[in-house]
């Protein structure tokens, strides 16, 4: 089981200088190859990667002050790229520039001196420091409730955020002898929504805190702002240095409410079920309310839902995209279709005549759904 721990470093002058090196000769490389394939309309990382350590690297002395692991990262990033191009349908790789994300991996290597094992990569939770190639030691912090992390290091992905905050993410390979399924005492159904952010089948909801309304009249704002100034400028760059700023605390909150939000479902609740939710879909489908959609982050709460319980040792579930939960009653299951429309908060069955809340009647649905789906899954094998 793999799993990545998210650290915030603080590199001093001369870390931050090569730290913004590496992120140059990535950008370099990646570039360079990405011109070669495209006249060769062919890749091979094999050869690129031979390429580079016999004759580019001794073209541009630049390119050996830096750590060699990520550049031959970055080949295979590139033959990954093209791959998914011509194998999956992806988007043509694209160049790099110096104002798109800039981030680059390192890959953990291991060796052994005098029965002593050694790593390039190292993480101090203790002392709040962690030791990159090339970089050495580096102050840190993150997860303070943590003072070890019994894994083993597959490799380090650095990266620095428009707001000029730099992030290292580490990804351990965890034992999975000490994560077991664990007996289910209770179940959940969980309705997402945008009135409701979440609805649980046992009457709990959690609101939609419309984060984006906090900070869009100073995005208004500086928009305005930047727009006055001259493209290039050094107001310029202040001013989307500050709106950076302004998104880095929008992502941060969502962020931050969706961790609280997970953590407490997957702490109380043993198998947890919620629709399979297709986001691309609602948000191209749906011009008015595709901006609240952005804004709710179903993608990444369910993504968390779903880690989170495979952790934990939970049951997690997700029923059809295309199940009409709302437009079902929970009492005696039958469907009307006038509650496709979202406007209808209040559920009246017109057959049993019990009148239920729309989003805690869809969430009852999805849970005896889950139900069967569990015994489908386990109970059969028995």
């Amino acid at each position: 089981m793999y799993r990545a721990y998210k650290f915030r470093i603080y590199p001093n002058d001369k870390q931050r200088i090569l730290l913004n090196k590496s992120f140059g000769c990535v950008r370099f490389v990646y570039n360079y190859y990405l011109d070669k394939a495209k006249k060769e309309k062919n890749i091979n990382a094999y050869s690129y990667i031979k390429d580079y350590t016999s004759i580019l690297k001794y073209q541009y002395s630049f390119l050996q002050e830096v750590d060699s692991i990520l550049i031959r990262q970055t080949i295979f990033n590139l033959e990954n790229s093209y791959k998914n191009f011509f194998n999956l349908g992806y988007g043509y790789p694209k160049y790099k520039s110096k104002h798109s994300r800039i981030s680059y991996t390192t890959n953990a290597i291991y060796s052994s001196y005098k029965d002593k094992r050694y790593c390039n990569i190292e993480l101090d939770l203790i002392n709040k420091k962690i030791k990159l190639p090339k970089i050495k030691w580096i102050n840190a912090r993150g997860y303070r409730n943590l003072d070890k992390i019994d894994g083993r290091i597959i490799n380090a992905t650095i990266s620095k955020e428009p707001n000029s905050k730099y992030y290292v993410s580490l990804v351990y390979e965890l034992s999975e002898l000490n994560i077991f399924n664990i007996i289910p005492r209770n179940i959940v159904g969980l309705d997402l929504g945008i009135k409701k952010l979440m609805t649980l089948s046992d009457g709990i909801t959690y609101d939609n805190n419309k984060t984006i309304e906090k900070y869009q009249k100073q995005i208004n704002r500086i928009n305005r702002s930047l727009s006055r100034k001259i493209k290039g400028s050094n107001n310029f760059y202040k001013c989307k240095q500050k709106l950076a700023n302004i998104y880095s605390k929008l992502k941060n909150a969502r962020k931050y409410y969706s961790h609280n939000i997970t953590k407490k479902v997957t702490d109380n609740y043993d198998i947890i079920t919620c629709e399979k939710l297709n986001t691309s879909n609602m948000i191209t489908k749906n011009n008015n309310l595709s901006k609240k959609i952005i804004d709710a982050t179903f993608y990444e709460i369910i993504r968390q839902l779903q880690y989170k319980s495979k952790y934990k040792g939970k049951y997690f579930y997700q029923i059809d995209t295309y199940y009409p939960s709302s437009q079902t009653c929970s009492v005696c299951n039958n469907i009307d279709r006038k509650y496709k429309e979202i406007k209808e908060r209040k559920y009246y069955c017109n057959s049993c005549k019990s009148i239920i809340d729309r989003d805690l009647n869809a969430s009852i649905n999805i849970m005896f759904d889950g139900i069967k789906l569990y015994m489908k899954n386990n109970l059969v094998n028995i």
